[in-house]
């Protein structure tokens, strides 16, 4: 529970990158005992979310452009490499999953409140699991889940300065438009596609708002 706690902290930007968490003022912040957080937090370095600094402890895992780069080239290799299998194995209830939550973000890109684009996010992971988990690669998502954790807080900070979750839900629509039609194809490149364009909208977010670095 901790664990998840604090991952969603730092994902959500309660703890921003770089920030040092003191592990005190954290257990306080989080409501919870500090013997549970210190075992929680070795697990969130095994991911790659927090780093061990000498004599500063753990501080959030911070991320320069050329290994934002480096990231979002390696979410593009698995995800393609899951969608190829995915899209030949869905099910007709895997295409209602997706249409279900697509449905449900929709509802949610005019809103602005942190709790809403919060749980936006949330149902973004949600989506592209839907699309991609038929592939049946338990290996292949786990691996990207860890990613998807070292990148969010900076796709989130960015999302939170700008607001805007339109272009990312456009590409959605298509993503599972793609998926329901069967068009291997298109849902691969697609699938690439979204994956550079939310790359490309972060680092053009951090250049323009240095200060959510």
């Amino acid at each position: 529970m901790v664990y998840r706690e604090l991952r969603n902290a730092i994902l959500n930007g309660i703890f921003t990158p770089g920030q040092v968490l003191r592990q005190e003022e954290v257990a306080q912040r989080l409501g919870v005992s500090r013997s549970p957080l210190r075992e929680a937090l070795p697990r969130l370095e095994a991911e790659g979310m927090v780093v061990l600094q000498p004599r500063r402890g753990y501080a959030v895992a911070t991320l320069d452009p050329k290994e934002i780069e480096e990231a979002f080239d390696l979410r593009r290799l698995l995800e393609s490499e899951l969608a190829r299998h995915s899209i030949s194995r869905r099910t007709p209830a895997d295409i209602a999953r997706v249409y279900a939550v697509l449905s449900e973000m929709a509802n949610l890109t005019t809103k602005t409140s942190d709790a809403d684009v919060a749980h936006w996010f949330e149902l973004n992971k949600d989506f592209h699991n839907a699309l991609l988990m038929p592939a049946s690669r338990p290996h292949h998502m786990r691996a990207l889940d860890n990613l998807r954790g070292i990148i969010e807080p900076y796709i989130r900070t960015e999302v939170r300065l700008t607001g805007d979750l339109h272009q990312a839900q456009q590409e959605h629509t298509l993503l599972a438009q793609a998926f329901v039609n069967g068009d291997a194809d298109a849902f691969v490149e697609l699938t690439c596609k979204h994956s550079e364009h939310t790359r490309d909208r972060l680092l053009r977010g951090l250049t323009e708002n240095p200060a959510a670095e």
